[in-house]
């Protein structure tokens, strides 16, 4: 863009008003542009996310910028004299701007500061969602001229997705199997179901429904994860920049039915496969009941123990971190979940996952903020191993299709690039460590905390072929740890107790005779750099 003294008009327009801000600093239009990246319904809406975009170069709170009411005619012909300008039309989902304000697009990051980066300084990131209208470098008679193509913004029907809804289908479809001679021998094992559960499953997605108006079911999970994810993203890397997680409001006019991200997309497919499942387990421990009622009446019990499941499913842990609930509110309100990493609006904090009581080092520094928040996600890759259109991730079957091909190009050449990997590792100079074969420092690294944490990783596991060596572990792991975190004329006393630890080790274990010097040679080498450095 322009320096920060350039000056432009914004414009809001609404169904009822138009606002006009006839002097506002680039920056601050860049940050208005960026609030609705969250697809605001309203001025008011967009405000509420302004602590989601706003940097050290814009005010802290939106009220303060001098908006007025106008008339549409009064707004036109203050743009009319305008030399830099930019419109927000919220009933039309409309992005314009014009005269000399240079051209954003759809995808856009800037480093916003006051000059001063002492001052601070963070990112903006500006991701227009897909289904809003950008028109830059635009005449001014656009501005009142009807969109070029219809609002095509994907609506959610969660009632439908997740309640009774699909819950009766799961349950009647379910009874109808245990009445058919599809139904498999089974001595309780689910897995023996596997086959009619990716039929249930794939028959509840693909089949049109009259509610629906002809749609299917799988439409509304589609069609805007990869915009939820990059506006996600951004806000954590902000982060990282600022210290802070911020979700959207709950109150939106259509926050109910805004679009899926992926994880809540990953999520749904989780949850169909529970009921499922929990339907087979339901049918196999309830053979006598359905003997003896008849359909309705052992659909509406089935359907009672499926609702049951469904809260239970979605409050208790998801493989060891938040729950459900948890992953699908934080990706309808486009917040990253970090471990410990508290977010402003959400009640519930995400537990730390990592498991302490780890003896690999390196799971240990995550442990301990080392490396600082960790943040985890999805990546759907399970949906993708039934290797059938209806449960992918790809939003069309063309989509999906191509990415299948991709898929079989690569596997074609994977024995070649196999053979060539092979040959440039024989080129490789030998090293005594399997994982770490250059001296080079990893990114990021500068204490080379990291790469001697590998290294550690390489010895415990060696310890860990022998029987009953937890307590040598532990001494390795807890010398590494005190030499990490010692400072100053403490770190050489730190260094020499690391350096026993591993000479006994080496005496008691041949194997790590060489791993154990080469390991030793770097903390000298390393405690002597750092303590230069403390001397400067």
């Amino acid at each position: 863009m322009g320096k920060a003294t350039d000056l432009c008009t914004v414009v809001v327009l609404e169904n009822s008003r138009s606002l006009i801000a006839k002097r506002l600093e680039e920056d601050v239009a860049l940050t208005i542009m960026g609030l609705i990246s969250d697809d605001p319904g309203s001025w008011e809406e967009a405000k509420s996310v302004w602590p989601r975009y706003r940097s050290p170069a814009v005010c802290q709170v939106p009220d303060g910028l001098p908006f007025e009411e106008s008339s549409l005619a009064g707004v036109m012909e203050v743009l009319a004299v305008s030399e830099s300008w930019m419109v927000i039309d919220f009933q039309t989902k409309r992005i314009l701007s014009g005269g000399s304000f240079e051209p954003v697009g759809r995808d856009a990051a800037f480093s916003m500061s006051l000059g001063d980066k002492s001052q601070g300084e963070c990112s903006l990131f500006i991701r227009i969602p897909p289904w809003w209208e950008l028109l830059e470098t635009a005449s001014l008679f656009a501005v009142t001229e009807p969109r070029q193509e219809p609002i095509c913004k994907p609506k959610v029907d969660r009632e439908l997705l997740y309640g009774e809804t699909f819950l009766s289908y799961v349950a009647d479809r379910v009874l109808e199997y245990q009445r058919s001679p599809d139904w498999p021998e089974s001595d309780g094992d689910l897995e023996d179901f596997y086959g009619l559960t990716v039929s249930v499953h794939r028959d509840w997605l693909m089949t049109p429904r009259e509610d629906l108006g002809g749609k299917i079911p799988r439409e509304l999970l589609h069609g805007a994860a990869r915009w939820s994810d990059m506006v996600t993203h951004g806000q954590e890397l902000r982060f990282y920049e600022i210290g802070t997680l911020i979700a959207i409001p709950t109150d939106w006019a259509q926050y109910d039915t805004d679009p899926m991200g992926s994880q809540e997309l990953c999520m749904y497919f989780n949850y169909c496969r529970a009921m499922i499942d929990s339907a087979w387990g339901w049918c196999l421990e309830n053979e006598d009941l359905i003997l003896t009622l008849d359909h309705p009446q052992v659909a509406k019990v089935l359907l009672d123990f499926l609702q049951q499941c469904k809260e239970d499913w979605m409050s208790e842990s998801y493989q060891g971190g938040p729950s459900p609930r948890f992953v699908i509110e934080c990706d309808r309100r486009r917040v990253a979940i970090g471990d410990g990493v508290a977010i402003e609006g959400m009640d519930e904090v995400p537990r730390e996952n990592h498991i302490l009581d780890c003896n690999c080092p390196i799971c240990l520094m995550m442990a301990e903020g080392a490396f600082g928040p960790s943040f985890s996600r999805i990546d759907g890759h399970h949906l993708e191993l039934d290797e059938e259109f209806a449960f992918s991730m790809a939003q069309t079957l063309e989509d999906w299709e191509f990415e299948n091909q991709q898929y079989g190009e690569f596997d074609e050449g994977v024995d070649e690039d196999d053979l060539e990997t092979e040959f440039n590792q024989k080129e490789e100079s030998v090293s005594v460590w399997s994982g770490v074969r250059s001296d080079i420092s990893l990114p990021g690294d500068q204490q080379g905390h990291l790469k001697m944490a590998f290294m550690v990783a390489e010895i415990v596991s060696v310890l860990e072929s022998y029987p009953n060596r937890i307590l040598d572990i532990q001494s390795l792991n807890i010398a590494f740890s005190e030499y990490r975190k010692a400072d100053g004329r403490r770190r050489k006393k730190a260094a020499k107790k690391f350096k026993r630890v591993l000479e006994t080790l080496a005496c008691r274990f041949p194997e790590l005779v060489s791993k154990s010097a080469d390991l030793q040679s770097r903390i000298d080498e390393s405690t002597r750099l750092l303590s230069t450095e403390d001397k400067i």
